[in-house]
């Protein structure tokens, strides 16, 4: 471990004993969460690219609020759309059941008969609050995903969105003696995927908050499902898992948008959920494309090529 990755772990602010620190970076947030709104579309280039005269607001706006909503004046194909996450610094995808040759899902109604129609993504139902790949392995945590509108539904499709940053400093400031139990590496246990006696992913444990490997940022594992997790129990989990629970349900200060055809969101894998959706027979069905990353945004990253990770 190299020194400044030392300090960086020794002076995070999301560690408890760091109060001056935290104080210092819940300041800067806040105040530019106050300055930026979070709904604001940034508009790409002719080509689908993000223009150099908005990288700057970007990154602040990625500072901000963890995610940013952009929109193409053309049709991005799924290439197109991988080569708008690597200006984001996003390169290293995660590769599973739900994706192609590509490394994209395709996020849609699937007919009963597919095996993906047993996952609540590629059905209509609505899809409660999550981080994406809570139940990966800590090698294949999911640090980012962009999703790009291709088509929208008739009614209903919206997605909600909140910050994980923002839920550490509300649970921070109104109860810190909770954090440890979110921080504990036993504080959620996600079953092993049992498939036609196939196991498809083992069982996973780990905690809700930690830091990220490089020790300067957070990352969040969270889901509102109530199936296929298994929560800590003892009192302090339980108090510190309500109060999760009570600000989602809260909801002031969480972000619906309706994504439309041509937009899309690039995020550090906050906590979304989506709206339960409807379509007319004469509506295109509607189509999402997801990528998945081990990577957070990092516009200083330089784009190289995007290895798609083996299928897990």
């Amino acid at each position: 471990m190299t020194a400044a990755l030392n300090d960086c772990v020794e002076y995070s602010p999301f560690l408890l004993k760091n109060e001056g620190e935290y104080r210092a970076w819940r300041a800067r947030k806040l105040a530019l969460r106050d300055r930026l709104p979070a709904d604001r579309v940034f508009e790409l280039d002719a080509d689908g690219g993000i223009p150099q005269a908005s990288i700057e607001a970007l990154r602040l706006q990625v500072s901000a609020h963890n995610f940013a909503i952009f929109e193409s004046p053309r049709d991005l194909d799924k290439t197109d759309f991988l080569a708008l996450n690597r200006q984001f610094g996003l390169q290293r995808l995660d590769g599973n059941t739900g994706t192609d040759d590509h490394g994209v899902t395709s996020l849609r109604v699937v007919e009963d008969s597919d095996c993906l129609a047993r996952y609540v993504p590629y059905t209509n139902r609505a899809l409660s609050w999550h981080t994406d790949g809570y139940y990966n392995p800590p090698r294949r945590r999911i640090n980012a995903f962009a999703l790009y509108c291709v088509n929208q539904a008739g009614r209903g499709g919206g997605n909600n969105l909140f910050d994980h940053e923002l839920m550490y400093i509300l649970v921070r400031d109104r109860a810190p003696g909770l954090l440890s139990a979110l921080m504990a590496e036993d504080m959620m246990r996600i079953p092993a995927n049992i498939q036609d006696n196939h196991i498809v992913r083992a069982e996973e444990t780990g905690p809700v908050f930690a830091l990220q490997a490089d020790g300067c940022s957070l990352q969040m594992r969270y889901t509102s499902r109530p199936r296929n997790i298994v929560w800590k129990t003892d009192r302090r989990s339980a108090q510190a898992l309500n109060l999760v629970r009570e600000i989602l349900v809260d909801g002031g200060a969480s972000i619906d948008i309706r994504l439309q055809p041509r937009q899309g969101i690039v995020c550090n894998n906050i906590l979304h959920g989506r709206q339960a959706f409807h379509n007319s027979d004469f509506d295109p069905a509607r189509l999402v494309y997801r990528a998945r990353y081990y990577d957070r945004i990092d516009f200083d990253r330089p784009p190289a090529g995007d290895p798609v990770s083996s299928r897990r």
